[in-house]
């Protein structure tokens, strides 16, 4: 399993969860947190078809989302207790 393509779409989900934290204002940041879960489908795709490689495409695909999924849960959590 190749953990650089898997570890840099977690990079890239961390990333936009601290923009969003950062510029998102009380109302917006769950919708922005929404977006921020599809953007990293189509980064862990794209990450994932530019390896080129057949085997391991599943797993590596559903770590890569899986990993975004909990990065973005546990965001979504310290987002909602600063912005109560």
């Amino acid at each position: 399993m190749r953990w650089t393509s898997i570890v840099s779409v977690w990079v890239v989900t961390i990333v936009a969860a601290v923009l969003i934290g950062v510029f998102a204002n009380d109302a917006g940041y769950l919708g922005w947190l929404g977006i921020a879960m599809a953007g990293s489908l189509l980064v862990a795709m794209g990450v994932q078809l530019a390896t080129q490689v057949k085997r391991g495409f599943v797993i590596r695909f559903g770590s890569s989302v899986a990993g975004s999924f909990v990065i973005l849960v546990v965001a979504t959590g310290i987002l909602a207790l600063l912005h109560a």
